[in-house]
Formats: C-alpha cells, sequence, structure tokens
C-alpha cells in the first residue's frame, strides 16, 4: 500500500508544537519557537505545554489531549514534538490513529518521538519526519545545512540525485536500497512484543541513539535479531553514537557490523542525525538507497507534489 503524502509545508504554515513525553524548559522551547518562526513558519503551542509531572510534562490524558489537538487542529500542516525524554510509548494506545490518517500531516521529532514516528510511518504507511525538535537542539545552535535541509525537506524542494547528509562509513556490504524507517535503537526495542511494533520488512534500517555502553546497544541489537523481525530488512544505516566513558566507538561499529552479518545485509554508520550533531532530518516512509561510496539519496519526497 503506497502512503499518503501530506501538503508540503510553506511560509506562513502552522506547526503545531506538543509536549508527548518529558517536561519542557521555557527558555528552550521560546528560543526553538523564535527559530521556526524566523523561518516563516507559524508554531502553535498546546495548552498547558509546559505542564510539569515528575520526569513527565503532565500526566497520559493530558499528553494525549495535547497530541489528539495536534493531529486535528484544521490549520496545523505539520506536528512538532517540542523535545523527547521519555513518555511518547505511553499514548499510542490512547490516541485514534484512524482519525489523524484521514488527515495526514508531517510528524516531526526524534529520541522518543521514535515511538510515534515508527509506527505511523510502518504500519500506517504516513511519512514522518525523524528531523529537529523546538525545546531541544533547536534552542541550541542547530547546524546551518542542517536546518536548510529541513526546511527543504517539508518543502518537497529535494532532488533523488542528491546525496543527503553527508557520506557514511562501510561496515559490510555495499549499496542498499529500501523504504526508510526506525529511530532511537532503546526506544524501538521497548515496542518490541507491543501491539504498536514496527513493521521493518523492507526497510532501510536508520537507528541512532544516546548514553548506551556498547554492550547495552549490542544486547538490543541481538534482541532484534534473535526476534526475526528484521530477516526482510534491506540494511542497516547508523548514526554516528557517541561512546560511553571508558569506551572506544569502535565496540559500537563491532556491534552494528556483527548484527548485519547475523542478517546478512549491509551496514553503514555514521550518517549525521539524531542526538549526534548535526541532526540532518530523515524522512521515514519514503524510499531511499545508500550507494557503494555510502552516499545517501532520498527516492522519494514525504510530501505531495506541489
Amino acid at each position: 500500500m503506497r502512503s499518503v503524502r501530506p501538503a508540503p509545508l510553506r511560509k506562513g504554515d502552522v506547526i503545531a508544537v506538543v509536549a508527548p513525553g518529558g517536561p519542557v524548559d521555557p527558555g528552550k522551547l521560546a528560543r526553538g519557537l523564535a527559530r521556526l518562526s524566523a523561518a516563516g513558519f507559524v508554531p502553535e503551542t498546546a495548552e498547558g505545554l509546559l505542564r510539569r509531572e515528575g520526569y513527565l510534562a503532565g500526566d497520559d490524558g493530558h499528553r494525549a489531549g495535547q497530541m489528539e489537538w495536534a493531529l486535528t487542529l484544521p490549520e496545523a500542516r505539520a506536528v512538532m514534538a517540542a523535545r523527547g525524554g521519555y513518555g511518547t510509548t505511553r499514548l499510542l494506545p490512547l490516541l485514534d490513529w484512524g482519525k489523524a490518517a484521514a488527515r495526514p500531516r508531517l510528524l516531526i521529532g526524534y529520541s522518543d518521538v521514535t515511538a510515534v514516528l515508527a509506527y505511523v510511518s510502518t504500519r500506517l504507511r504516513l511519512p514522518a519526519i525523524h528531523g529537529p525538535m523546538a525545546a531541544a537542539d533547536l534552542a541550541g545552535r542547530p547546524d546551518g545545512r542542517a536546518f536548510d535541509a529541513f526546511v527543504r525537506l517539508v518543502g518537497g524542494n529535494v532532488s533523488p540525485r542528491e546525496p543527503w547528509g553527508l557520506p557514511c562509513e562501510r561496515l559490510r556490504g555495499g549499496a542498499a536500497e529500501g523504504v526508510l524507517a526506525g529511530g532511537c535503537l532503546s526506544v524501538l526495542t521497548a515496542l518490541l512484543g507491543t501491539a504498536h511494533e514496527p513493521d521493518f520488512r523492507g526497510a532501510l534500517l536508520f537507528l541512532e541513539d544516546v548514553r548506551e555502553p556498547s554492550y547495552r546497544i549490542d544486547r538490543m541489537l541481538t534482541q532484534w535479531v534473535q526476534s526475526g523481525r528484521l530477516r526482510k530488512i534491506a540494511g542497516i544505516v547508523a548514526a554516528r553514537i557517541a561512546p560511553v566513558r571508558g569506551e572506544e566507538e569502535e565496540e559500537i561499529r563491532r556491534a552494528f557490523a556483527s548484527a548485519g552479518k547475523e542478517l546478512s545485509v549491509p551496514v553503514w554508520y555514521g550518517f549525521p542525525a539524531g542526538h549526534f550533531h548535526p541532526n540532518y532530518p530523515l524522512p521515514f516512509g519514503v524510499r531511499a538507497r545508500i550507494d557503494a561510496r555510502g552516499r545517501l539519496f532520498l527516492l522519494e519526497s514525504p510530501v505531495a507534489a506541489a
């Protein structure tokens, strides 16, 4: 089933900003909203966005209400998470995803927001953007090239002949082509065995994480391999993951290479997205190809033709 493409984002379009996970810092939010406004978008924040309840931005009902508002707001052309943290997986069974699919709009974020991105892009066949968040990277000094890439991507201004991001390092195999999917490895692993587990058949699987020792990355990859859920993926593209203190990045490379060997698929390492700066946006739910030189090409657009 071919995915339904939402309309491209133009200057003046509304982006609904929500907090589906952890509590939001008001200063960071203000800076991120200002950056979105400077880019020509109109950010609209959910009521109670700054609510705090321990490690959550309000209780489950409150955060689900924010998502419901954003997914049904008539003028919103996209929904962006303010930040990640923890809590998004708890909202998956509380939302009417059929209603969301009836009027598709781009869902944007990364980290804990992986739970939503992976579900909607693989189960509902709705494109989603693994990309910047208002009170996270947009609140600091995001890489200018990465933010420009985000604006062009959501606007439908990317050519399939244009290398995307920066070249990756080959760990095993060669070129691979499939539907981009994935996100934060630890969040994806938490979805295994649930009703909202993503379907990665045919995927060019992007994986990233932060502050995870190499043995935990190995353990999560091993769980995915042993589950059998990755038998039909086209390949793995991993982000660069900063090693924890006392470890070398080579240990992380070995974990990904080992998983690729078990699955007999190509593995590439070091795509600049996610928690490791810079954070280039990736469109989930669209076909992409990584060539034998480690260059990624987006073969489709996440938005409809203008």
